[in-house]
Parts: C-alpha cells; sequence; structure tokens
C-alpha cells in the first residue's frame, strides 16, 4: 500500500477520533471510522491474502489487550468498592493528619516516583497511592488537574525508568541494547526532567494557598477509624511490589476492601454488586455522604473503553500483520539525517502512531524496530533506545484517546487533556532529549 493511501488513512483515523472528542461521542465511534478504511484497504489492495489472514491478525491483535481490558474492569471494581467500605475515606483522613498541606504536591510527585521505580508499573502506582493522595489534594483545595499531573508526572518516572518497568524492558529488547546501558543512557535527560518538575512543583506549593480548616475537621472521624482500613492499600501495594500480576494485585486489592469494608460498614449482598456494578453513591443525609472523595462509575462505566480498546487492538493487529508500517518510517527518517534531526523526526512517527494506535506498547515496538536499520547506518543503536524511551513510550500517554491515558485519567478521575499541562515529566523528556542530541550530535 502506497504512502499516500497510508497517509489518507491515519488521517481519517485522527479526525474520527478527534471529531468524536469533541463532539462527546462515543470514542469507539470515531475509531470506527479509520478501522473501517484500514480493513478495506488492505483487502482492497491485496495487502492480506484473504479475509481468513485478515481475521487471523485482528484476533491476534484483540487478544494482546486482555491484559488492558482485565485491568480497566478492575479498576472499575476497584474505587467503588473502597468508597463504599470507607477506605478512600480513611486514607484521605488519615493524609491530612500526617502530610505538610503546603507541600503536598511537591510530596505527590517525589513519593510517586519513588512507588513507581520500585514498582515498575504506572497504573499500579496510581492505584495504591494515587487515589488517597488525589482525595488528600482535593480536600485542601489543590487544583485535581495540578495533583494529578504530579502524580501522573512522577508514576512515569517509574515507568519510563525503572528496571521492573515492562515499557522499560520492551524499549530494551525492540532497540536490541541491554537494559542496563539504557538506564545509564537515560540517566541525563532523567535527572534533568525530575529536577526541573520538581521545582516547578514545589513553586506551585510555594504560591499555593492550600487550605485546611474546615476541610480537614470534617476527615477528623474518617482517619479516627479502624485501622483495618488501612489493609486493601497495602495488600495492593504488596502485591505489586512481589511481583504479582498487576490484575491479581488488583483483585487482591479488590478482595480485602469488601471484606473489611462489609465487616466494619455492613451492607447486603445485592447493596455491594449493586454498587460494584454502577458505582456508589453515598446516601443523601448519611455520615459520609460530603465526605467521599469519588463516587466512581462502577464497572458499566468501563464497558465503552472496553469496546474503544478492543477495536484499538484489531487496527494493531493489521498494522503489526501486514507490516506497511516499516517502509514507511525508514522513508521518514531520511539517507543522511544529523542526530538532532533523526530525533525529532522519530519522536514525531512515534507520536503518530501513539494517535492511530491508541497503545503505548506499538508505539515503542514500531519505533524501535522500524528504524533500527537506518539508524545503525550513520549512529549507534543506543540512541535509537534512549529517543524511543524519551519520545515515543512517554508521548503516548498525552493522546486522550489512547489507551494508557484512558487509565490514568480513570485512575485519578481527571481526563488527561486537563492534566497534561501539568504532567511536566510526560513533555520535558522529549524536549530535553532532542537538547541533547543535538550536543552529542557534534562528537558523533
Amino acid at each position: 500500500m502506497s504512502a499516500l493511501r497510508w497517509t489518507g488513512i491515519v488521517a481519517l483515523t485522527i479526525v474520527g477520533l478527534g471529531a468524536a472528542y469533541a463532539a462527546d461521542l462515543p470514542l469507539a465511534v470515531g475509531f470506527s471510522v479509520g478501522l473501517g478504511a484500514l480493513i478495506w484497504s488492505v483487502l482492497r489492495f491485496g495487502v492480506v491474502p484473504g479475509r481468513a489472514a485478515l481475521l487471523r491478525m485482528i484476533g491476534e491483535g484483540v487478544g494482546h489487550t486482555k491484559e488492558v481490558v482485565w485491568i480497566l474492569l478492575f479498576v472499575g471494581l476497584l474505587i467503588p468498592a473502597w468508597t463504599a467500605g470507607g477506605v478512600i475515606d480513611y486514607m484521605v483522613g488519615a493524609g491530612l493528619r500526617l502530610l505538610d498541606p503546603a507541600w503536598i504536591v511537591t510530596f505527590g510527585f517525589v513519593f510517586s516516583s519513588i512507588v513507581a521505580m520500585t514498582l515498575g508499573t504506572s497504573t499500579g502506582t496510581l492505584s495504591s497511592v494515587g487515589i488517597p493522595l488525589m482525595g488528600v489534594a482535593a480536600h485542601l483545595g489543590v487544583p485535581p488537574p495540578l495533583m494529578a499531573g504530579a502524580l501522573v508526572s512522577g508514576a512515569f518516572v517509574g515507568d519510563r525508568t525503572s528496571p521492573f518497568s515492562s515499557a522499560h524492558q520492551l524499549v530494551a529488547s525492540s532497540a536490541g541494547v541491554p537494559e542496563r546501558s539504557l538506564f545509564r543512557l537515560l540517566q541525563p535527560t532523567t535527572y534533568a526532567a525530575f529536577c526541573i518538575a520538581l521545582a516547578v512543583f514545589a513553586a506551585f506549593d510555594g504560591f499555593g494557598d492550600w487550605g485546611t480548616g474546615e476541610v480537614v475537621l470534617g476527615y477528623e472521624s474518617a482517619a479516627g477509624e479502624s485501622w483495618l482500613l488501612a489493609l486493601p492499600p497495602a495488600s495492593l501495594l504488596l502485591a505489586i511490589l512481589f511481583r504479582l500480576r498487576t490484575r491479581y494485585a488488583f483483585i487482591v486489592g479488590i478482595v480485602a476492601g469488601i471484606a473489611v469494608g462489609a465487616s466494619l460498614r455492613g451492607g447486603t449482598a445485592l447493596q455491594w454488586i449493586g454498587w460494584l456494578w454502577g458505582g456508589y453513591t453515598p446516601a443523601e443525609g448519611s455520615a459520609d455522604s460530603g465526605a467521599a472523595l469519588s463516587h466512581g462509575e462502577g464497572v458499566a462505566g468501563m464497558v465503552e473503553l472496553v469496546v474503544l480498546i478492543a477495536l484499538a487492538g484489531a487496527y494493531n493487529g493489521i498494522l503489526e500483520g501486514t507490516g506497511i508500517v516499516r517502509p514507511i518510517a525508514e522513508r521518514l527518517l531520511g539517507k543522511r539525517p544529523s542526530l538532532v534531526g533523526a530525533t525529532a523526526r522519530t519522536g514525531l512517527f512515534g507520536l503518530g502512531l501513539g494517535l492511530v494506535s491508541c497503545t503505548q506498547t506499538l508505539p515503542i515496538m514500531m519505533t524501535a524496530r522500524s528504524l533500527a536499520a537506518a539508524w545503525t547506518e550513520r549512529f549507534p543503536r543506543e540512541h535509537l533506545a534512549r529517543v524511543t524511551a524519551d519520545t515515543s513510550l512517554l508521548l503516548a500517554a498525552l493522546v486522550p484517546w489512547n489507551m494508557i491515558a484512558v487509565l490514568c485519567g480513570t485512575i485519578v478521575g481527571v481526563p488527561v487533556e486537563r492534566y497534561a499541562p501539568y504532567a511536566l515529566f510526560l513533555w520535558l523528556p522529549p524536549l530535553l532529549t532532542l537538547a541533547w542530541s543535538g550536543w552529542r550530535g557534534q562528537r558523533v
């Protein structure tokens, strides 16, 4: 398939998604336009040998999204389970007592960075420590997008840099470099981006007027409840720390939340099923009617996202199965680019894949694998690994309809377009790696 036709499909996919997003329609509707155009094109121009081969590619692509679907569904169970059981209110109250309100944003960034470097997962970090800290920040008067940006920034410090991160490992394997070498290569942009983000978040805290007073007093009773309410988040954190698969760690956290909540706050089996399916909303006039951080949409609220992810999996399966992206990627890089020019084009290529593929995995794999041959003709392979980690891995999380962005926004309860300006660690490394390539290019 020609580059012109592929460009048309990409444009149609982005326009469809953008139009659905602007019109507040299900993103799956907008994405179906691009997927339909892709399916028609690969059949019409003989890119695949027949419908059976196409269905096999689609099936494989959808199969690769299973882990993300499980996480989404479990997030839909986790939030109402913890809310109905009083876990979130307890964590918010405890946080208000223990933390210095004046530096809550800075603390959130640093703490989530430490946890993410230890766990190696952005979603696990945001679920275990992000949810309670969002509650603390909300009741101190911190703007939710600011706090969400700080937490997501910290989560992606680990998602990109931790040796335990599957995304970090995928970059290394796709680019063909040892993980230890990749960790070392990322240090200059990591330290620079972290320090700049730290200074900015500290400035927000310094100039912010995060309130206490009545808001804190409203949570004293919640903080004074049984220490058993700390078990669900602790169990989730420990399960991930001991390298239990993320979905099983969520099950541990959900079961612990239901068990502790039911024993302390009661509720019939039918009530709990209703809360888990449709979300939990405190009854008007109840003791916690003004205290709950998040009512949560429950599993029912995740159905639309699951459909979108399945369609994205089908799209990715076709792209990977046909290999139509590889020659276009090599042509994009050019014959003899400078290091800074190659870095910029690679970053734009990764961003484009993040826009149309709706995943974080495909931009990483396709960027590193498709460009490896062209890169190694002129530059060391290690530079490709660094640029991929600093661009493709992070930029996908800024696309509102990308799976990783949807997951993060769902967990913290703030859409990506609102917290993106404050998610400094998502867009500082791409700029810094471009500058680093400009400086290093003089020595290559």
